[in-house]
Protein backbone atom coordinates (compact mmCIF):
# COMPACT_ATOMS: atom_id res chain seq x y z
CA UNK A 1 0.00 0.00 0.00
CA UNK A 2 1.15 3.26 -0.87
CA UNK A 3 0.03 6.18 1.03
CA UNK A 4 0.26 9.51 -0.10
CA UNK A 5 1.53 12.51 1.74
CA UNK A 6 -0.15 15.36 -0.01
CA UNK A 7 -2.30 15.99 3.38
CA UNK A 8 1.26 17.68 4.40
CA UNK A 9 0.78 20.42 2.35
CA UNK A 10 -2.74 21.06 3.28
CA UNK A 11 -1.87 20.63 6.93
CA UNK A 12 0.93 23.37 6.30
CA UNK A 13 -1.50 25.58 4.63
CA UNK A 14 -3.57 25.18 7.44
CA UNK A 15 -1.20 26.00 9.99
CA UNK A 16 -0.33 28.91 8.22
CA UNK A 17 -3.53 30.25 8.20
CA UNK A 18 -4.17 29.16 12.28
CA UNK A 19 -0.55 30.97 12.51
CA UNK A 20 -2.39 34.05 10.74
CA UNK A 21 -4.84 34.11 12.37
CA UNK A 22 -3.01 33.76 15.79
CA UNK A 23 -1.11 37.18 14.98
CA UNK A 24 -4.04 38.74 14.42
CA UNK A 25 -5.43 38.03 17.10
CA UNK A 26 -2.54 39.03 19.44
CA UNK A 27 -2.08 42.08 17.06
CA UNK A 28 -5.96 42.75 18.45
CA UNK A 29 -5.10 42.10 21.76
CA UNK A 30 -1.91 44.41 22.11
CA UNK A 31 -3.97 47.10 20.11
CA UNK A 32 -6.39 47.05 23.35
CA UNK A 33 -3.77 46.68 26.10
CA UNK A 34 -2.55 50.12 24.44
CA UNK A 35 -5.85 51.55 23.83
CA UNK A 36 -6.43 50.69 27.65
CA UNK A 37 -3.52 51.94 28.78
CA UNK A 38 -3.71 55.38 26.96
CA UNK A 39 -7.13 55.52 28.25
CA UNK A 40 -6.23 54.73 32.14
CA UNK A 41 -3.14 57.35 31.64
CA UNK A 42 -6.03 60.01 29.97
CA UNK A 43 -7.75 59.54 33.48
CA UNK A 44 -4.94 60.06 35.27
CA UNK A 45 -3.80 63.16 34.03
CA UNK A 46 -7.68 64.55 33.83
CA UNK A 47 -7.68 63.88 38.01
CA UNK A 48 -4.32 65.30 38.55
CA UNK A 49 -5.45 68.63 36.71
CA UNK A 50 -8.86 68.70 38.92
CA UNK A 51 -7.00 68.28 42.11
CA UNK A 52 -4.32 71.20 41.43
CA UNK A 53 -7.52 73.08 40.23
CA UNK A 54 -9.42 72.49 43.35
CA UNK A 55 -6.06 73.35 45.17
CA UNK A 56 -6.06 76.78 43.66
CA UNK A 57 -9.56 77.60 44.24
CA UNK A 58 -9.21 76.90 48.48
CA UNK A 59 -6.54 79.28 48.99
CA UNK A 60 -8.61 82.23 46.80
CA UNK A 61 -11.57 81.58 49.24
CA UNK A 62 -9.63 81.60 52.77
CA UNK A 63 -7.07 84.35 51.53
CA UNK A 64 -8.52 87.48 53.04
CA UNK A 65 -8.96 85.26 56.46
CA UNK A 66 -5.62 84.10 56.40
CA UNK A 67 -4.34 87.53 55.49
CA UNK A 68 -5.91 88.50 58.70
CA UNK A 69 -5.28 85.89 60.93
CA UNK A 70 -1.46 86.56 59.52
CA UNK A 71 -1.87 90.43 60.24
CA UNK A 72 -2.94 89.91 63.91
CA UNK A 73 -0.30 87.66 64.77
CA UNK A 74 2.66 89.69 63.08
CA UNK A 75 0.78 92.60 65.38
CA UNK A 76 0.70 90.55 68.76
CA UNK A 77 4.29 90.56 67.87
CA UNK A 78 5.57 93.89 67.38
CA UNK A 79 7.64 94.76 70.57
CA UNK A 80 6.79 98.35 71.28
CA UNK A 81 8.39 99.37 74.65
CA UNK A 82 9.16 97.21 77.36
CA UNK A 83 8.48 93.70 76.30
CA UNK A 84 8.11 92.70 80.07
CA UNK A 85 5.26 94.65 80.19
CA UNK A 86 1.88 92.89 79.15
CA UNK A 87 -1.15 94.92 77.78
CA UNK A 88 -4.11 95.45 79.72
CA UNK A 89 -7.80 96.14 79.44
CA UNK A 90 -9.36 98.82 81.21
CA UNK A 91 -10.71 96.43 83.47
CA UNK A 92 -7.28 95.42 84.52
CA UNK A 93 -5.70 98.58 84.68
CA UNK A 94 -8.58 99.80 87.34
CA UNK A 95 -7.88 96.67 89.73
CA UNK A 96 -4.39 97.47 89.85
CA UNK A 97 -5.27 100.62 90.83
CA UNK A 98 -7.23 99.13 93.44
CA UNK A 99 -10.99 99.56 92.11
CA UNK A 100 -13.48 96.68 92.27
CA UNK A 101 -15.20 95.68 89.26
CA UNK A 102 -18.08 93.81 91.20
CA UNK A 103 -18.82 97.62 93.15
CA UNK A 104 -20.49 99.98 90.88
CA UNK A 105 -19.24 102.73 93.74
CA UNK A 106 -16.11 102.30 93.52
CA UNK A 107 -13.51 104.79 92.42
CA UNK A 108 -9.65 105.12 91.59
CA UNK A 109 -7.56 107.97 92.14
CA UNK A 110 -4.53 109.23 89.83
CA UNK A 111 -1.05 109.11 91.16
CA UNK A 112 -1.25 113.08 92.93
CA UNK A 113 -4.87 112.31 94.34
CA UNK A 114 -6.40 115.08 92.89
CA UNK A 115 -8.54 113.20 90.69
CA UNK A 116 -11.17 110.33 91.74
CA UNK A 117 -12.97 108.57 88.68
CA UNK A 118 -15.42 105.17 88.02
CA UNK A 119 -15.34 102.13 86.00
CA UNK A 120 -17.31 103.60 83.55
CA UNK A 121 -15.42 106.84 83.37
CA UNK A 122 -11.45 105.44 83.10
CA UNK A 123 -13.12 103.67 79.97
CA UNK A 124 -14.44 106.50 78.67
CA UNK A 125 -10.90 108.13 79.05
CA UNK A 126 -9.08 108.21 75.16
CA UNK A 127 -6.29 111.16 76.10
CA UNK A 128 -2.86 109.76 76.77
CA UNK A 129 -2.01 112.33 79.13
CA UNK A 130 -5.11 111.62 81.00
CA UNK A 131 -3.98 107.77 81.11
CA UNK A 132 -0.41 109.25 82.07
CA UNK A 133 -2.21 110.78 85.10
CA UNK A 134 -2.99 107.12 86.59
CA UNK A 135 0.42 105.69 85.53
CA UNK A 136 -0.48 104.16 82.39
CA UNK A 137 0.84 103.97 78.63
CA UNK A 138 -2.31 104.26 76.59
CA UNK A 139 -2.08 103.10 72.67
CA UNK A 140 -4.75 104.54 70.63
CA UNK A 141 -3.59 102.49 67.65
CA UNK A 142 -4.41 99.17 69.74
CA UNK A 143 -7.53 100.50 70.88
CA UNK A 144 -8.61 100.45 67.39
CA UNK A 145 -7.97 97.19 66.71
CA UNK A 146 -10.02 95.58 69.28
CA UNK A 147 -6.25 95.10 71.32
CA UNK A 148 -5.48 95.31 75.05
CA UNK A 149 -4.36 99.32 75.31
CA UNK A 150 -3.03 100.25 78.40
CA UNK A 151 0.28 99.41 80.38
CA UNK A 152 1.88 100.34 83.61
CA UNK A 153 4.75 103.38 82.74
CA UNK A 154 8.32 102.39 83.92
CA UNK A 155 8.53 104.22 87.41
Amino acid sequence: MVVERGTSSASTAQTKTGLVLLLAQLGRLIRRFFQYLILQVRLFWQGLGDRVRRQRQQPRQSFVERLANKLQRLETQIPTGDPRQEWLTPEEAFELLGGQLDNPYSKVSTLNGKRCIGLSAFRRLVNTAEYADFGFEYSSDRRLKNLPYLRRLPQ
